[in-house]
């Protein structure tokens, strides 16, 4: 079995300001996890998820999606949370270069 590629999730009080320090994740299920998690709870303006090279491949800014490109139609998702968790993963592993 290959090893899962690691991402980084960070928190941002307002965008581009301090953030707290890095969480690993463990696959793209928890980047989604973690994303939903603090992007929805108000207390974090800016949620950002880096891969191990520090290239961003999630943001999520103010409760919505904004990168990738993808992950935006979750925004209009919200009330099925089994699909968009089951498209996030694809498209994570699509942008990771998995198969």
């Amino acid at each position: 079995m290959g090893e899962q590629e690691r991402f980084y999730g960070y928190c941002y009080p307002e965008p581009d300001g301090w953030h707290t320090p890095a969480v690993t994740l463990n696959g793209p299920e928890e980047a989604y996890r973690y994303t939903q998690l603090h992007g929805k709870t108000g207390m974090f303006r800016e949620v950002r998820v880096t891969d191990g090279g520090d290239f961003t491949v999630v943001q999520m800014i103010d409760g919505k999606y904004t990168w990738p490109e993808e992950w935006k139609q979750l925004n209009n998702r919200e009330g099925n949370g089994h699909e968009a968790r089951e498209a996030a993963n694809q498209e994570t592993k699509i942008n990771a270069g998995g198969s």
